[in-house]
């Protein structure tokens, strides 16, 4: 006589944020932190927490509660992987993980890039903007307010309606799709996130027009 065993499902609650990042980037992983406290999004930033053994699970459980990951791109990310010191190979095995794991959760990923120009590839992501966020100047601010605030009341990105944000890349071998966040001049060249050649922008992009 057969069991008939009912499995209680275990319901995923998805409500903070992921920040993938190496600690160097103080500075600019601060800015992002003081933000998420401003909107109270909760927010997991590893150097803060007791990950335990084996690392990795922690990771996974954490990613598992996140809506979205934000890879930071800042001075000392893009400085180790130029150097290609052993701290950079070990902080860009956690990065590839961190975002493989948001890949297979369809959670959005964001690169955020303060000014610098991304020099290793990113797989997988959605939103990328070039210019970072200086929450000093208010239509900077605005905006990255309301990305965060869209992830806590309604647990997705929230774009403006009928404005284009999404991009192709136009190298064939590439063909990464994601939503630019940055307004650019015309004439301006930006590097792709995936592929890491450049996308020319003739037009410019966004010039009327922000989130």
């Amino acid at each position: 006589m057969g069991l008939n065993v009912r499995r209680r499902r275990i319901k995923i609650v998805r409500d903070s944020i992921f920040l993938s990042h190496t600690r160097k980037d103080k500075e600019f992983c601060d800015r992002f932190d003081n933000a998420c406290a401003t909107i109270g999004i909760r927010r997991f930033r590893s150097e803060f927490e007791s990950l335990g053994t084996p690392a990795w699970a922690r990771i996974k459980a954490e990613m598992n509660q996140s809506i979205a990951l934000f890879l930071l791109v800042g001075k000392e990310l893009v400085e180790a992987q130029r150097q290609q010191d052993d701290n950079w190979k070990y902080t860009q095995n956690w990065i590839a993980y961190e975002i493989g794991l948001a890949c297979a959760s369809k959670i959005d990923v964001w690169v955020i890039c303060d000014g610098v120009n991304i020099n290793f590839p990113v797989p997988y992501l959605n939103n990328y903007e070039v210019h970072g966020f200086h929450l000093e100047h208010a239509d900077n601010r605005e905006w990255f307010y309301r990305v965060l605030k869209g992830y806590k009341i309604k647990k997705r990105y929230l774009p403006r309606d009928n404005i284009k944000f999404y991009v192709t890349c136009p190298h064939e071998t590439c063909g990464s799709v994601f939503n630019l966040h940055s307004i650019l001049e015309r004439e301006s060249t930006i590097t792709c996130p995936t592929c890491l050649r450049p996308m020319v922008f003739n037009e410019g992009w966004l010039l009327n027009a922000r989130i």
